[in-house]
């Protein structure tokens, strides 16, 4: 059957590979533009673009975890009740996208001193929610759908036509000019995509056999949808957001040092990302290769991100010092140093959650993210009035480390119990 090729364990790293691809071209793409962008704004500026960023990014990966989490684990799971399925997504998407636009632009304008009462960074950061979480959804449907290989020249194009846009707008504009050339190359992308996706839904080709029928599949959707919605805002959308609190906590220097070096670093992540998105729509269609898949994943996933920290310790510091000495004096060795420390314990836990995701059991990485929730913000507030962008990433450090931990010693004692590493249990964790 042709269908079954796009699915399943021999897929798990193609369709990875495919995913890290297009996410290292994204992240490469991303720290040349962050470059560009540390060359042509002074910090203290650009540490007020790079916060606004921080609240469009944080907002986006949230509203887009929910429905694209259900995505990835029961699209695969549900055969030819596809299209129902992802026109629920949908409907449910536009109604929160447009409800955490208004919201986060509100919080943005009444929290950030230097922007505070502005209504056209109101208007940019609602717009940026939306059009941020419509492409998180739409990367998330093309990997269930099995055409994950789509990916790396749609994000190829997109980052390219932002590097292009920004000094454009840096020398016509001015205003917000970071946040703008984001915006409008990845609008490009949602409008290229969205029919393009609709068709594949639509098409009665490349369906894996069905593990889980209509009923139960439309039946867990919404438990699956709040509660991503609440393990992402608790996990990726604070550690998105830390940005913007170095910012608010210490000021605009620090914020940019602290935003520079943390989207250089999410290099890192890359690959253990893409694998672990991968595991979750393989190990959903393949559940009896579930842990044999994880345990792999997890193995190949520290020893690149470990090899990538190295590289990255050695070259970052002296190519931001190059663009503006400033951020020498500021620290930004020790910055990076901690940062990449970061990424290498989250592979534990972007394994380990992915795991859970591929069973659909997301109460336990609900449970974990609201202790991540509740510390970092408390870490970063305490640490940052007096240390600055190197005080927000030893509050990453320390929040990261509890959590992956914690995920660490779940897995293994629920593997001694279970055998599997992981019960399957509902969406309600019952």
């Amino acid at each position: 059957m042709p269908s079954v090729s796009r699915f399943g364990a021999k897929r798990l790293y193609r369709d990875a590979g495919s995913m890290a691809s297009s996410s290292v071209a994204s992240g490469l793409l991303g720290a040349a533009f962050w470059a560009l962008s540390a060359r042509i704004f002074p910090p203290a500026e650009l540490g007020v673009m790079t916060a606004v960023m921080a609240v469009i990014t944080a907002t986006g990966v949230v509203v887009a975890a929910g429905v694209g989490d259900a995505y990835t684990a029961l699209l695969p799971a549900v055969g030819s009740a596809r299209v129902r399925l992802y026109r629920r997504g949908q409907r449910m998407f536009w109604i929160i996208a447009s409800i955490g636009g208004v919201g986060a632009a509100a919080g943005t304008v009444l929290l950030l001193t230097e922007v505070r009462g502005s209504i056209g960074v109101a208007l940019l950061v609602a717009f940026g929610v939306l059009v941020w979480s419509a492409v998180n959804v739409q990367s998330s449907a093309l990997v269930a759908l099995g055409r994950a290989r789509w990916l790396p020249g749609a994000n190829l194009l997109t980052g390219l036509v932002k590097i292009g846009l920004l000094p454009l707008l840096a020398i016509t504009l001015r205003w917000h000019a970071v946040e703008l050339a984001f915006l409008i190359a990845t609008t490009g992308m949602v409008v290229v995509l969205g029919p393009v996706i609709w068709k594949v839904v639509n098409s009665a080709t490349d369906l894996p056999p069905a593990t889980l029928s209509e009923d139960a599949a439309l039946g867990m959707f919404n438990g699956f949808f709040a509660q991503s919605i609440a393990s992402s805002g608790l996990n990726f959308g604070v550690l998105t957001l830390s940005p913007f609190l170095v910012t608010a906590f210490a000021d605009p220097e620090q914020g940019a040092l602290f935003a520079l070096v943390f989207s250089i670093v999410q290099t890192l992540d890359v690959v253990g990302m893409a694998m672990a998105l991968s595991l979750v729509v393989h190990a959903s269609s393949a559940p009896d290769d579930a842990w044999s898949m994880a345990r792999s994943v997890l193995i190949k996933t520290v020893l690149l991100t470990v090899a990538g920290a190295l590289f990255l310790i050695v070259l970052a510091p002296p190519a931001l010092r190059l663009l503006d000495p400033a951020y020498g004096a500021l620290g930004v060795t020790d910055v990076v140093r901690v940062l990449c420390a970061v990424c290498v314990v989250r592979t534990v836990y972007t394994v380990w959650s992915a795991l859970q995701r591929s069973h659909r059991n997301i109460a336990a990485p609900l449970r974990f993210n609201v202790a991540f929730a509740v510390m970092l913000p408390v870490l970063v507030v305490t640490l940052c009035r007096p240390y600055g962008a190197l005080g927000g990433a030893f509050a990453l450090l320390l929040a990261q480390s509890a959590l992956s931990g914690a995920a660490g010693i779940h897995l293994l004692i629920s593997r001694r119990r279970g055998g599997e590493g992981v019960r399957r249990v509902s969406v309600s964790g019952s």
